[in-house]
């Protein structure tokens, strides 16, 4: 059944509301580290919806944009959140195409463009939702709150990449819910193909490094000499054989972890001259749950070991940047029944649960202890995909399932923000 006021907001959730929100946000530039214009934006059109808000600082010109809808005080608290950073800058030369601008273009009921898919859609659709609860006076007991926050993209600070630039892997989301931005549940916006996810996979990133001689490279054939490529080349293969048990080992809803090499750095190459007397291997992990960053560690160290013991070479250093755990949420939590109701009511459908692959914030949230379920827009791929992944095609997502979120987020909001907060501790096993 659905909420008694649902008909009366639904009514100010419209296709032309939901676009023309959605050009304005993606015409506003918001790489990681240069965020605060999204932010102010997002601010600004809260406090004209009467809305009351602030811009929380993570770093020096980095805020969170925060906005609450306050209910009486009696309820259960929801809070939609999702990441206001987009996953290129815009002006990278490799990446053509109107879907990795900070321009939107809108064609045939698609927008494309820099974060329309990751994952502005989705902070536009819980946004346009909480506008039309103000728009229709509607009142519920519970607080409903947002925050696009700052740091989310999969990157981090390494060796020479310092700086804010660099600065994701959930910086603004930790910052959000341990600086007074809290709520009984959250809803995660990213994009899930409009499936509802409760768990998702971790990320560990790992650096492996083995060591060379120094010398000229005209003197490279003498004795003694060792090329640090070249023991990487013979270590990465044992590597990859073990990467390939690793990721037959487990699976969880579908899904197996699994292990890329993502770069290699090694030698100079301004000055081939010279032996290689360094090189470096750098992975990406990713984990299921019940996997956990010291179980791989400890399976690394093996294979490093057991190479040292053949190649009669010093054990490779292991040193870990990442180590981003996976989570998981039961199917039985009120926050997940009533968004799956609400898909129901407004699809016709509530399809199974999923795990989600790449990183998301909901692993900040889950461990701060407020529960989080994502679910978005974004993920439809365009007819014209042949394929390709969003990736390689650039951003874009289908104006009408933006707009079937939005009222899944209204209803869900309606719902589960009229109930009785006291009841939500003892609903969460606490």
């Amino acid at each position: 059944m659905s909420h008694p006021d649902f008909d009366k907001a639904a009514a100010h959730i419209t296709e032309a509301a939901i676009r023309e929100l959605l050009v304005d946000v993606v015409n506003i530039a918001s790489p990681t580290g240069r965020e605060a214009a999204m932010a102010e934006f997002f601010v600004e059109r809260m406090k004209r919806s009467g809305m009351e808000t602030d811009l929380q600082y993570v770093d020096e010109g980095r805020p969170n944009a925060v906005g609450h809808l306050r209910g009486s005080g009696t309820g259960t608290n929801l809070l939609f959140t999702g990441h206001m950073d987009t996953s290129y800058d815009g002006d990278e030369e490799h990446l053509v195409g109107a879907g990795f601008k900070a321009k939107a273009v809108v064609e045939d009921g698609w927008v494309w463009g820099l974060g329309a898919n990751n994952m502005k859609s989705g902070l536009v659709a819980a946004l346009v939702a909480m506008e039309a609860i103000v728009k229709a006076g509607v009142k519920v007991a519970g607080d409903i709150s947002f925050g696009g926050v700052v740091g989310e993209i999969e990157k981090t600070s390494i060796e020479e990449f310092q700086g804010v630039k660099y600065s994701g892997y959930g910086a603004g989301s930790k910052h959000l819910v341990t600086h007074g931005v809290t709520a009984d549940y959250a809803l995660l916006c990213e994009p899930t193909g409009l499936r509802i996810s409760t768990a998702n996979l971790g990320c560990l990133w790992a650096r492996i490094t083995v060591g060379g001689t120094v010398a000229h490279s005209a003197m490279s054939n003498r004795p003694g000499t060792v090329n640090a490529i070249n023991v990487m080349h013979e270590l990465q293969t044992e590597i990859m054989a073990w990467a390939k048990s690793y990721e037959e080992g487990d699976i969880y809803m579908g899904e197996r972890p699994n292990v890329t090499i993502a770069c290699v750095r090694g030698g100079a190459p301004w000055r081939l001259s010279r032996n290689p007397y360094e090189c470096s291997l750098y992975l990406d992990i990713r984990t299921v749950p019940g996997q956990n960053a010291e179980m791989i560690k400890r399976q690394l160290r093996k294979v490093l070991r057991d190479f040292s013991a053949r190649s009669g070479t010093p054990e490779a250093e292991l040193f870990m940047y990442v180590t981003d755990p996976a989570t998981v949420i039961s199917d039985d939590l009120p926050v997940v029944e009533v968004l799956g109701a609400a898909q129901q009511r407004i699809m016709g459908k509530r399809p199974a649960s999923i795990i989600r692959r790449p990183g998301a914030d909901a692993v900040h949230f889950n461990a701060y202890g407020v529960p989080c379920v994502v679910f978005g827009p974004g993920g439809r791929l365009h007819p014209s995909a042949a394929g390709r992944s969003m990736h390689a095609l650039g951003e874009h997502v289908l104006i009408e399932d933006v707009l079937a979120s939005s009222r899944i987020y209204l209803a869900t909001a309606l719902d589960l923000c009229s109930r009785d907060g006291a009841l939500q501790r003892a609903d969460r096993g606490a």
